[in-house]
């Protein structure tokens, strides 16, 4: 036994000497190899337990008119809103205001870089508004120059800046865009922040592309589609509802018809529309949760008693006139719903599905996307031709317009926007009805 043991002894120690370079060399790897093999295992681990959420949208977009849900994940604005549509700080941390609202100058963060790697300096912001410059004044100062006072600037700057090919500032870096024809078809975006998921963002020209594509596993998710009815074969699926409040869903009238003259005629054919039990209630242009909104203003209840008192002596009342309420496909059965509650107190109406608002038409129902600043010049003011769509003229309204578009005082404006919601709805050149639903769908 101790001879054998001496002959294993000697023969390791002749095979160590010959072999010694060969096994230095290995051990000397296989100690690299575990120890690196240790430092990426984490990653590693990491990059495969990274969640994948495949998510459908619904529209064409190109780079400019991409969805405000997925730009404001790439990158940043100047200023970024709270709930209630006020200006807050956000890639500038603060702001002086100058010469009686005519300049701005912002205080940019230092050490933030554009996902390309470049520093982003006071050169990089750029926005297209009308009559305002934007002049570096050093590499974390910023100048925005105006021509007149403008409330609505520190809003109006809170939209995400982003360099060509979707280069932003924000937790998620575009990986990669797929185009079909004009539009963009997919976008990969990766987080910056570990436990984020990735997000695989896919356009659908339409609803029933979308949900097929989720039937089929294309996607996981569906983000703000109008309805479920295609999918309600559908068991293991989870279903979120809530209210757009940036959206309203309101009946237009045209004033340069002769049935609309008259504010008496639009009140009581507002009391003749009955309510939408399944929406929220929309009472004024301006969204519940702006620090600008009002609630004293006139409430118009269904009441058919009180819109046939009314209308039985108007033009409206003669047996030749007619409503025709033009809509879009979306919205017909709302439409049915409001000519059923006019035929019913003697209004005859009818209903015309048009794919684009026309000059002559006499009531149009539409959901147009409320502002997030109270401003709304653009819809009501007089001068305001090719938006003014009403084609209202109020003197008082159009002063209360002017005046708060141009008064920096929160409280001067939000007193301001009080009375232009109560005159407004008093006046009624269109009747409010409901914030629309939207609906996310997801696999369980």
């Amino acid at each position: 036994m101790k001879k054998k043991i001496q002959f294993l002894a000697l023969f390791l120690s002749a095979f160590i000497e010959k072999h010694r370079k060969y096994l230095f060399i290995g051990i000397f790897f296989g100690l690299t190899t575990t120890l690196l093999l240790l430092q990426i295992y984490p990653y590693y681990k990491e990059s495969i337990n990274v969640k994948v959420e495949k998510i459908g949208l619904i529209g064409k977009f190109s780079e400019n008119n991409l969805p405000l849900s997925v730009r404001n994940k790439i990158s940043l604005g100047i200023t970024s809103l709270s709930p209630s549509g006020e200006a807050t700080s956000s890639l500038a941390y603060s702001w002086t205001i100058k010469s009686n609202g005519l300049s701005y100058v912002f205080q940019l963060l230092d050490n933030l870089y554009w996902h390309d790697g470049k520093k982003f300096v006071a050169d990089d912001v750029s926005y297209k508004l009308k009559d305002i410059t934007f002049s570096p004044l050093s590499k974390n100062t910023v100048e925005v120059i105006l021509k007149e006072p403008y409330a609505p600037i520190l809003t109006n700057l809170s939209y995400p800046l982003m360099k060509p090919g979707l280069v932003g500032l924000g937790l998620y870096q575009t990986e990669k865009i797929k185009y079909s024809q004009d539009y963009i078809s997919e976008i990969v975006l990766r987080p910056y922040k570990k436990n984020l998921p990735i997000l695989n963002y896919k356009f659908y020209e339409n609803t029933k592309e979308a949900i097929l594509a989720f039937k089929m596993g294309e996607i996981n998710k569906l983000e703000q589609l109008s309805n479920l009815e295609d999918l309600n074969d559908l068991k293991s699926i989870q279903v979120f509802q809530y209210s757009l409040y940036d959206r309203i869903v309101a009946v237009f009238l045209n004033l340069k018809n002769p049935y609309f003259k008259e504010k008496e005629v639009r009140q009581a054919l507002n009391y003749a529309v009955p309510s939408f039990p399944d929406f929220e209630k929309a009472y004024t242009p301006i969204s519940p949760f702006s620090w600008a909104y009002s609630n004293k203003i006139r409430l118009y209840k269904y009441d058919p008693e009180t819109a046939q008192k009314i209308l039985s002596k108007t033009i409206l009342a003669s047996s030749s006139s007619e409503i025709t309420i033009s809509t879009y496909a979306s919205t017909i059965e709302t439409a049915q719903k409001i000519a059923d509650g006019w035929n019913k107190i003697g209004i005859k109406s009818k209903i015309k599905v048009e794919s684009l608002i026309p000059s002559d038409y006499q009531a149009f129902l539409l959901t147009f996307q409320v502002p997030s600043d109270p401003d709304q010049y653009q819809f009501w003011q007089s001068t305001q031709e090719d938006t003014n769509i009403t084609h209202y003229t109020n003197l008082k309204i159009d002063k209360l317009l002017e005046d708060g578009r141009k008064t920096l005082d929160k409280d001067t404006r939000k007193k301001i926007y009080a009375d232009f919601q109560r005159y407004l709805v008093d006046d009624s050149p269109v009747i409010f009805l409901y914030f629309p639903k939207a609906y996310t769908v997801e696999r369980k």
